[in-house]
């Protein structure tokens, strides 16, 4: 009997290690495939995460393009506008120099116009003082 007890006892170890080896293999299996299915979808999370991140630096990219674009025309403008500003300044500035000019020219050309006759009555009304004494002194 010791046998068939020894053999019942070995078939039932047999049956129980293939439980074990068929319950292992199917845990490794299943473990395979849910590291495979969360190796999949890590996967396409990632590229996912870098599909947004491209998008992200695409949008960031043209924002910078669109504000430089707005920063540097606005940079343009105020610079014509300065230099335009600067132009009409000179050119007032010009304009009422010369015209100063032309008036303080054309007011000491009539001073020396006044002098120049002031100089002419002078010796006029010297010589005819001069003469009338000369006269009254003759006779």
């Amino acid at each position: 009997m010791a046998s068939a007890t020894t053999t019942a006892t070995s078939a039932g170890e047999a049956a129980v290690d293939e439980a074990v080896r068929i319950a292992t293999d199917n845990s490794r299996r299943t473990l395979d495939t849910a590291q495979a299915t969360i190796t999949a979808q890590a996967t396409i999370a990632a590229q996912a995460t870098i599909a947004a991140s491209k998008r992200y630096v695409d949008l960031a990219s043209e924002i910078n393009r669109d504000f430089l674009s707005l920063w540097t025309t606005a940079a343009e403008t105020s610079l014509k506008t300065t230099f335009e500003l600067q132009n009409a300044a000179l050119a007032s500035s010009q304009t009422l120099l010369e015209t100063s000019t032309k008036l303080s020219s054309d007011a000491l050309r009539r001073w020396i116009d006044v002098a120049r006759q002031a100089q002419t009555t002078a010796r006029t009304s010297y010589q005819s003082t001069s003469k009338l004494l000369s006269s009254l002194t003759q006779e």
